[in-house]
């Protein structure tokens, strides 16, 4: 129905008596359906019920599970949910949804009934639900509470939370079920040292706590996938890998970017190597999911639209053989006549999960379904998942934002240095845009077209100029300014997330008493203003540019760390601690924690 119709329908409503009502219930009817088949679906996460052939697609932007029958591939259920919805793991009786915004929950829906009978609140970002091998625990990473929550599936209630380190993303068990290991998806260190890297954390899941860290090749960030070999002896890591101790002048042979699978040995629980997914002359940028055969390793490339297989015994041996292991994390030809990439149909593969000789691949902003035939290409076909969809402007500058086949040989999308929706990557970056040797932290973008000028030296004007720039002289390349304005447009729409501080959405009583110290110290005379800047340039501690440094935002300071521009200290308490920041006397360690909470809870 179009506009003008849905408004004559209105507008002769009054006249048409009870006829008028029955018309304008179904222009109501007809909107709402017309609404719901222009959402795409972006799935996070696909779970298969062999028995009875059925086919759970988790899907983030629709808030939605849609169940397939995966004889003819059609929609025969759906469960909507009120948050975005991240992940799902399946028992025989029950399916668990995670779903998340200011709270993260666990939707158990029964299903024989197809109803929700359970909400379990766990903590906010809940995502990658992990089921324990007797399928009577369930495990889920708490993205933003930098914890993982221990469910207990007979009474449906958290048992507990075990601390990570910094936004747990995705995690897998060791076979016997003994250890978690979990990707956390950004470094937590200050982003001035040697060596800038996340880390896997090491869970004992019959003790309920932290045993380890493992620390990954120097540059590792936004670990987006962890899964462990079927035959129990590695875990793999699929995650960016920046080259951030040089500056950024060129891209040829993985000079900013790579992509890179790193691994784990299960038993040693010790780091063993980093792989690049990349050719010498063509990237695999935006590396994202991955998953097994007893042949096989496959691994996504979101930003390239394409799969690798990977020979996973040839893989393993070859690897075993190296003697200096760390030469792989610069060695673009490793891979090299053990792997086969193929294409995919549709935008941004992410999740994919082998199912009856086949690798899925849904893809994250076309809702294309790829069946990817491991043996013969020729047998690769796909379906429209969602075919009725319309792409908004936000929607293109989103897909646009996450594509490298506008970049330079494939290294990289604005999604790089931008992982997390267009947040940091925690790193220094050595720009060439304010000459150099004067590294500086990645920003997010969240609120940078309301926050002039662009980057922490302002050498931007504003952030229009600053994405073309980014463009230019990040991925070598030019955009039509048709696509630069969808890329504006979809920056302009990101809006923070509650801080987890919060309680209730309000101020805790501890944060309450840090204002008062914000305010006596006179904090809000540059964090002003209702994003808490006054946008202007201010010379604090070494400054290396005579104007000084452009005053960030503090709105969603809490996902934001290393702090000042050189990501000189990992917390807010190190930046009162550590560097004085324009405070008026030394604050007390019980000071230091309140005005931190309550910076933290903006």
């Amino acid at each position: 129905m179009t506009r003008l119709g849905k408004f004559s329908a209105m507008k002769n409503w009054r006249r048409q008596g009870w006829l008028g009502s029955l018309s304008l219930l179904l222009v109501l009817l007809l909107t709402a359906f017309e609404k719901a088949d222009t959402i795409p679906f972006s799935t996070a996460q696909v779970a298969f019920l062999p028995a009875k052939g059925q086919a759970y697609f988790a899907n983030k932007t629709a808030k939605n599970v849609k169940i397939f029958d995966t004889d003819n591939w059609k929609e025969i259920g759906e469960w909507k949910l009120d948050r975005e919805v991240t992940g799902i793991a399946l028992t025989k009786s029950h399916a668990l949804v995670t779903s998340t915004y200011e709270q993260g929950f666990v939707n158990v829906f029964d299903l024989a009934t197809q109803q929700l009978q359970h909400k379990i609140p766990v903590g906010m970002g809940a995502t990658s639900p992990v089921l324990s091998p007797n399928g009577k625990t369930l495990y889920v990473c708490n993205q933003f509470a930098n914890n993982v929550s221990v469910v207990d599936l007979g009474s449906f209630k958290e048992k507990a939370k075990i601390p990570a380190v910094r936004e747990p993303f995705s995690a897998d068990l060791s076979k016997d079920g003994r250890y978690l290991f979990v990707a956390n998806f950004l470094p937590a260190t200050r982003a001035d040292l040697d060596t800038v890297t996340a880390v896997v954390t090491v869970i004992d899941t019959r003790k309920k706590k932290k045993i380890k860290d493992i620390a990954l090749s120097n540059g590792s960030n936004a670990l987006r996938t962890l899964k462990i070999s079927p035959d129990g002896r590695f875990a793999f890591v699929v995650h960016n890998l920046g080259r951030h101790q040089v500056p950024t002048s060129q891209l040829e042979q993985g000079w900013m970017n790579t992509s890179a699978l790193s691994v784990i040995d299960v038993k040693k629980q010790q780091y063993l190597a980093t792989v690049l997914l990349d050719e010498p002359e063509y990237g695999a940028a935006g590396s994202w999911g991955i998953d097994f055969t007893d042949e096989l390793i496959a691994v996504s490339h979101s930003g390239t639209h394409d799969v690798s297989f990977i020979q996973y015994n040839t893989f393993v041996e070859k690897l075993l053989k190296v003697e200096n292991k760390e030469t792989l994390a610069y060695n673009l030809q490793f891979l090299s006549g053990i792997r086969e990439r193929r294409k995919v149909k549709g935008n941004g593969p992410r999740f994919i999960s082998f199912w009856k000789g086949k690798l899925i691949a849904p893809t994250y902003f076309s809702d294309t379904l790829n069946f990817i035939d491991t043996k013969e290409p020729l047998q690769d076909t796909y379906l429209a998942l969602n075919p009725d969809f319309k792409e908004t402007e936000v929607r293109r500058g989103e897909r646009l934002f996450n594509d490298a086949r506008f970049c330079f040989q494939g290294w990289q999308s604005c999604n790089g240095c931008h992982p997390g929706e267009a947040r940091t990557d925690g790193l220094n970056w050595d720009l060439l845009n304010d000459g150099i040797g004067n590294p500086k932290n990645v920003k997010s973008l969240v609120l940078s077209h309301k926050t002039p000028p662009a980057m922490i030296s302002g050498i931007r004007a504003d952030a229009e100029v600053a994405v073309r720039a980014g463009f230019r002289h990040i991925q070598f390349t030019t955009v039509r300014e048709e696509y630069a304005k969808l890329v504006d447009s979809y920056l302009c729409s990101l809006k923070p997330l509650p801080s987890p501080y919060l309680e209730k959405g309000k101020l805790s009583k501890i944060a309450l008493e840090g204002r008062k110290i914000f305010l006596e110290q006179n904090c809000n005379w540059c964090h002003s203003d209702e994003h808490y800047t006054d946008n202007e340039m201010h010379p604090i501690g070494e400054v290396e540019f005579k104007k000084g440094w452009n005053t960030p935002t503090l709105k969603e300071v809490w996902r934001t760390a290393p702090y000042l521009h050189d990501g000189r200290t990992a917390t807010m308490q190190d930046l009162f601690k550590k560097d004085k920041h324009g405070l008026s006397r030394n604050l007390t360690k019980d000071e230091i924690e309140k005005l931190s909470i309550y910076v933290l809870s903006l």
